[in-house]
Parts: C-alpha cells; sequence; structure tokens
C-alpha cells in the first residue's frame, strides 16, 4: 500500500445461504450476549445520527433503507450516489442500525439515522483525500458520529487535519484497529489521538487472532462471526471493521440517552473513552484481562447513567 492510500482491512467474508431472512428477525450473537435488547426499554438511539465512511451502502436494502439520511455523499465521485458494489459498508451500516422490522436482522441502535459516506471504490481500495473529503462532509452535515473500518500503516496529513476538525467539532469518530495480528501495532487513523480505537473479541471473548493491539487501543468489541446487512442479502463477516460498529452502537445508544436526559456530551475523543469506560469489563482470560496493549480499556458496552 503507498502512502497515501487506504483501504479495507484484511476481513473475512462468508455469504450466508438457505436461510430465509424474510421468516423473522435474528438478533446476532453479539448484541445477545451482551444483553443489548434491554437496553431498548430505555433507548433504541434516537435523535442520533452516523456517518459510515467506507464503500457506500446498500441504498435499497429492507433493513436498512428507512434509516438512510439521502442523498447521502459519494467522495469517490461527487453528485452521484454512494452505492455499495462491494458488501463491506452495508454490513457496517446494518451492525450500527438494521431497522428492528420483524426480518433479516436488527443493529445494535436501530433508531440511529445512517449519513452512507463511499470514500472507497468498489474494490475496497482508496485514498486518505477521500476519506479525508468524506469526514469533512459528516461533520458539516451535522452527524454526531464517525464510524471508519478502514486503514493504513502510515500518517496522512489531510485525514489528521479531517479528524482534527471533527474533534473541534465535538463529532466522536471509532476506528477499526486493523487485522494484521496480535503483534502488529494499531493502523491509522486509529492511531491518532482524536479516534477510538477498536479492537476484536470473539465468541469467547478472547481476542481474535487477526486484531492488531498496542498502547493506542481504546476499547473491544465483538468483531468475529458477525451476520449484516450486505447488497441484496446477509453475510456474516470477521475483523476489527465488524468490531467498530459495535462499539459504535454502544455509543450512540450512550448519546441519545444523554440527550433525552439534557445530560453533558462528550466532545472529543477521550471525552468518549472516559465515558464508555464507566460501563466497560475485563476479558475473562487472564491473558488479557487489565492488559490495556490488549484490551484498551475492556469490552465496551452502553452507559445509560
Amino acid at each position: 500500500m503507498r502512502r497515501h492510500e487506504c483501504g479495507l482491512l484484511p476481513y473475512i467474508r462468508e455469504d450466508i445461504y438457505g436461510m430465509n431472512f424474510g421468516a423473522g428477525q435474528i438478533i446476532p450473537w453479539a448484541l445477545s450476549q451482551f444483553n443489548i435488547p434491554e437496553y431498548w426499554d430505555t433507548t433504541e438511539g434516537g435523535d442520533v445520527i452516523v456517518a459510515v465512511v467506507d464503500t457506500g451502502c446498500d441504498l435499497k436494502h429492507p433493513d436498512l433503507y428507512k434509516n438512510l439520511l439521502m442523498p447521502g455523499y459519494n467522495a469517490t465521485q461527487p453528485g452521484t450516489y454512494p452505492e455499495d458494489r462491494n458488501g463491506h459498508g452495508s454490513h457496517v451500516a446494518g451492525t450500527i442500525a438494521a431497522v428492528s422490522n420483524s426480518l433479516g436482522v436488527v443493529g445494535v441502535a436501530p433508531k440511529v439515522k445512517i449519513f452512507p459516506v463511499k470514500a472507497l471504490g468498489d474494490n475496497g481500495g482508496g485514498h486518505n483525500h477521500h476519506v479525508a473529503d468524506g469526514v469533512t462532509k459528516a461533520v458539516d452535515f451535522g452527524c454526531d458520529l464517525i464510524t471508519m473500518s478502514l486503514g493504513s500503516p502510515y500518517p496522512d496529513r489531510k485525514l489528521k487535519q479531517a479528524l482534527e476538525y471533527a474533534q473541534a467539532k465535538g463529532v466522536g469518530v471509532f476506528c477499526a484497529a486493523g487485522n494484521s495480528g496480535n503483534h502488529t501495532d494499531v493502523n491509522y487513523p486509529a492511531k491518532y489521538p482524536t479516534t477510538v480505537a477498536i479492537g476484536s473479541v470473539g465468541r469467547k471473548l478472547n481476542i481474535s487472532r487477526f486484531s492488531c493491539t498496542g498502547n493506542t487501543i481504546d476499547f473491544v468489541a465483538p468483531g468475529e462471526d458477525i451476520i449484516s446487512c450486505v447488497p441484496e442479502g446477509y453475510a456474516k463477516l470477521s475483523g476489527t471493521s465488524m468490531a467498530t460498529p459495535f462499539a459504535v452502537g454502544c455509543a450512540a445508544l450512550t448519546l441519545s440517552y444523554r440527550k433525552g436526559k439534557r445530560l453533558s456530551l462528550p466532545r472529543t475523543s477521550r471525552d468518549w473513552v472516559e465515558l464508555l469506560s464507566k460501563n466497560t469489563r475485563d476479558l475473562p482470560d487472564p491473558r488479557w484481562a487489565g492488559k490495556t496493549n490488549f484490551q484498551g480499556n475492556g469490552l465496551v458496552q452502553p452507559v445509560l447513567s
């Protein structure tokens, strides 16, 4: 990868066939294991807008279209719709905000509105200046949160400036740590102090073998075998790309609750780390528990207090 390029962090995809998603709604394992539906008695994420800066979104997907704020933005081809022909961006959007509609899947925060931003090409690759443009557009649109499951081993000046702009405007930015393994440091932009960096765990709450680690990890979240939306269907994906939208969904529930209660709102990435750290828990395995370079501040969950 060249210095000014970025792309989807490598992930594992398994398309799902033979399941009748029209027969009823599936609660993904991560939502069940973290008791996310119990939070919906208090908030489902209303009055929160999340920008998904990725490969775009399936704009007609039955689990997504009602929560999409159109026309969105296409940084790769301004003036055109941010249509997803890769699947990654739709999957991220579905994990955050797939609607509760008795079919398909449901997201962590099913009443969040998604501002879809296409900053990467259909092959999952792209340029940091498109990502920076997408971040700036999301901030100017009025988004509360931005999620980016993309990365590069190299820093980039324009993207760094865009993230500083987001922080100055009080927009929280969550980024995937990377999928190069436990002995590899966190990728950019997750490595920047203006972002919240998310690593991945599996069903047994062990650190995923693919998850990057390091002192800039802030939290970990479920990132293995995650069922969500892809164009015209559903797929099971694994990666820190999948853990990050789960964390963003938790942040959206937290933010929705605080808006409704007229509580103070986080303004910076460090504000988000401090707030979400109030309801984290250590990983159960002593190999990881308490080790901030692996788990950061722990398993992320909503904070409704």
